[in-house]
């Protein structure tokens, strides 16, 4: 797909479209959606269901921690460069009860946009509006040809 010749509007239409085609395997076998993309940010969510839950009644971590990396990963590539996490701080600040909660939405936006690296804030909240998560990813840009929208 030739990017270069879409608008910004089509190219994240396009991006969000890439991202929740399947080529994301493990992303789609968690459940995650892209929403929406724009220049240097990123929605998205999880439908949530028994098996993303932990043994104590609560939402996993590591499904918290991908919805993130993913959301996080998805507004980098808003940038039209291929990505990948170099490193990632995340805070678990409320449990999201399973069976509960039943929906989980992340918002990453971004701090920089450097040559090399970039950075964004994510925060995940239940459908009440209590935050979950507070994260922050780094993610390093590939030296690869970006060929196909969403490409990391």
């Amino acid at each position: 797909m030739d990017f270069s010749k879409m608008t910004d509007e089509e190219f994240y239409a396009a991006l969000v479209g890439y991202r929740n085609s399947g080529v994301n395997k493990f992303a789609a076998h968690v459940g995650i959606v892209i929403d929406e993309i724009g220049p240097g940010w990123a929605e998205g969510h999880i439908d949530l269901e028994e098996h993303h839950g932990n043994p104590i009644g609560s939402i996993h971590g590591g499904c918290l921690f991908s919805l993130a990396d993913s959301v996080g990963g998805a507004a980098a590539v808003s940038r039209k460069r291929a990505v990948t996490t170099i490193n990632s701080s995340i805070s678990y600040l409320n449990a999201g009860l399973s069976g509960k909660t039943k929906k989980i939405t992340a918002r990453a936006d971004e701090v920089k946009c450097g040559k090399t690296t970039s950075v964004y804030n994510v925060v995940i909240k239940d459908e009440s509006g209590k935050t979950l998560i507070q994260s922050t990813m780094t993610y390093f840009k590939l030296d690869v040809e970006f060929n196909a929208p969403g490409a990391d």
